[in-house]
């Protein structure tokens, strides 16, 4: 499999970065216009940072488990995490349907892709609803599909379907907690982890991405 591609760029580096674009454009644009709402709004008033701690946590667990993978990204929101990723090396399609964050994300890709060029063939960004919005080719035994922050109202349908779909590739990280909708019972996470893991051919909950953070990651294999 082929490791991930130069440039590197530091983690804490980064979120410094992404810090300050995001203080341009809630400046720019406004809180809603720009799509950040509370979610991202926070990460400014609160001086978090470009990164959310679980999102560092999460980009070098998969720069290091998942090289060489095509990492796709649903409900990327604002593409935080695909910066991370693209910045060290790693090929990433990000996926999101609502439009104010979707400007948001080309805007932070351009000025990222401005200092870093390399990354531009290699970061791309697609505006719909997952599954729907995905290519047949993107589906791939080496890309890993990521969900992170889909707290949505799925219903019984959409969540199974998403579910089926994780077949297409070989591996899928998410967070139970967030994933269709917000399951803050430890039972509920784990029916969900349970049904997950009946379709896959390994499966293992990831606490240390989550340590320190309301966060409950797994991995899901699905090919050999």
């Amino acid at each position: 499999m082929k490791g991930n591609l130069a440039p590197s760029v530091s983690l804490d580096f980064l979120d410094g970065y992404l810090f300050r674009l995001l203080q341009e454009i809630v400046a720019d644009r406004g809180a809603e216009k720009s799509g950040f709402f509370d979610y991202y709004s926070s990460r400014l008033t609160d001086k978090i940072g470009g990164l959310m701690e679980y999102e560092e946590r999460l980009a070098r667990y998969l720069l290091a488990n998942c090289t060489g993978h095509h990492i796709v990204h649903a409900g990327t929101g604002i593409g935080t995490l695909p910066c991370a990723l693209a910045c060290n090396g790693m090929t990433v399609t990000a996926i999101e349907s609502l439009r104010p964050r979707v400007e948001s994300a080309r805007r932070i890709r351009a000025a990222i892709v401005d200092i870093w060029p390399e990354i531009d063939p290699r970061y791309n960004i697609i505006t719909g609803v997952y599954p729907d919005a995905l290519d047949s080719k993107q589906y791939s035994p080496d890309a890993t599909l990521v969900f992170t922050n889909v707290a949505s109202d799925w219903n019984v349908d959409q969540e199974m379907s998403i579910i089926q779909s994780m077949q297409g590739f070989g591996q899928a990280v998410l967070d139970l907690r967030l994933f269709g909708h917000v399951r803050n019972e430890e039972a509920d996470r784990a029916e969900l982890f349970n049904r997950i893991a009946a379709t896959a051919r390994l499966a293992e909950r990831l606490p240390d991405v989550g340590v320190h953070v309301d966060a409950h990651f797994a991995r899901f294999v699905f090919t050999h």
